[in-house]
């Protein structure tokens, strides 16, 4: 344990039993906490000839390892600027960086124990996505039903694209900052299925298109993570090429949601539209 006060940045890492962890995996509020009244500080980086471990306020942590960002530093009078090396972690590192959740969680209880907190003071959580859409011409839609994971939307006549909103959270605020997963998860979406009369078509663009706005990376060829505010694009099912028209539905299939913070599902949505 430090004998001070500590003041580092959250990918920092500290040396817990032969393994680096970054200390924003270990932030529990009280003992380790983000300081959000310091707004202007000057950061120097201590570099080894090879990457280490060292004390630093009596806390064993690690000197710099240049992974590529030292073009982004900057520096003031008569200071030399090095080289980049461009390491790595698996080559590089004076020990392994550990960020898996069933390494990290047990370290992180045992410093929260040592700071007094326990299970109880796990944030409040909702497990309601939200989950409507917003159509091209800005109709907000209503599922009209929702059963086995799937929700019905009725869509007005002139659609040809919708937004996917839903309420969002961050595993690591939700489960734990010990969770590396900072990503703002919406809805997971597997199948979507639009409606027109007698025609049925499988919409797919969530699934192929890598860059669809909203969405996060692909991962997988069955579903796929929203941000949130997802686009998707709908394709024409009307008879003779003529104009979409008659009753339209749109089936998504949500695999996994939630949960979600409290304050965010209350105040996401404003904080979307601003």
């Amino acid at each position: 344990m430090p004998y001070k006060d500590m003041l580092i940045t959250p990918d920092h890492c500290l040396f817990f039993d032969g393994r680096f962890v970054p200390v924003r995996m270990l932030v529990n509020g009280t003992s380790i906490f983000y300081d959000r009244s310091i707004l202007s500080y000057d950061y120097y980086h201590i570099e080894t000839d090879e990457h280490s471990v060292i004390l630093a306020d009596g806390m064993l942590t690690e000197s710099y390892l240049d992974t590529g960002n030292r073009m982004s530093f900057q520096q003031e009078g008569i200071v030399a600027r090095l080289g980049s090396r461009t390491l790595n972690w698996a080559e590089h590192a004076a020990a392994p960086l550990e960020v898996s959740r069933a390494w990290v969680e047990p370290l992180f209880h045992a410093l929260a124990a040592r700071a007094g907190l326990t299970s109880a003071d796990a944030p409040a959580v909702v497990h309601d996505a939200d989950l409507h859409l917003l159509t091209n011409t800005g109709t907000v839609v209503r599922s009209l039903r929702a059963q086995n994971g799937r929700s019905v939307f009725l869509l007005p006549p002139g659609t040809h694209a919708v937004r996917i909103l839903s309420r969002t959270s961050r595993p690591a605020d939700v489960i734990g900052p010990f969770v590396d997963d900072r990503r703002q998860l919406g809805v997971l979406i597997g199948e979507i299925t639009l409606l027109n009369g007698h025609n049925r078509h499988s919409v797919r663009e969530h699934l192929t298109v890598n860059d669809l706005a909203g969405w996060h990376s692909l991962e997988s060829e069955q579903m796929r993570w929203t941000g949130g505010n997802a686009d998707l694009p709908l394709p024409e099912l009307a008879e003779n090429g003529s104009a979409r028209n008659g009753l339209t539905l749109l089936i998504l299939e949500t695999v996994a949601a939630g949960p979600y913070l409290v304050d965010r599902a209350e105040h996401g949505e404003a904080a979307r539209c601003a």
